[in-house]
């Protein structure tokens, strides 16, 4: 009698314990958690800067495959100073992916002066469409 007693008494004890364990994890199995994908490590900047795109103009960009130049506009508006950045990406409007990017640095630009600019790149992948997305900032 006292075996069965004393298995009766461990067998509640090792319920209890079950019953009170916590999976530190809100109570999710360890096949529910995610996991993030790694990172590449690159740096971000902390401040990219000011985006100008109402002041900056596409004039024209070549989407042929090979070497690929894109023409404008940028006029850095009143009370902005600093490096006047114009960047161009081109792209393919089924993935989104990025064939070919290129951009021009003004340094010193004055505000209300037009700066004609022109930049250049090469798209390599042939066969593929591609369509100019236009970027300014002041840095």
């Amino acid at each position: 009698m006292k075996k069965s007693v004393a298995c009766m008494t461990a067998l509640l004890m090792s319920a209890v314990l079950a019953g009170c364990s916590s999976s530190g994890s809100g109570g999710q199995s360890p096949s529910n958690t995610t996991t993030q994908a790694a990172t590449t490590g690159e740096a971000k900047p902390a401040n990219p800067g000011t985006g100008i795109i109402e002041a900056a103009k596409m004039t024209s960009c070549d989407t042929a495959t090979g070497k690929v130049t894109a023409k404008g506009i940028v006029t850095p508006p009143d009370g902005i100073k600093g490096t006047v950045k114009v960047s161009v990406s081109w792209v393919d409007p089924a993935t989104s992916a990025v064939l070919a990017r290129g951009e021009r640095l003004f340094k010193g630009a004055k505000p209300g002066k037009a700066l004609d600019w022109s930049v250049e790149a090469e798209i390599t992948k042939p066969g593929t469409e591609a369509k100019c997305v236009l970027g300014a900032s002041v840095l």
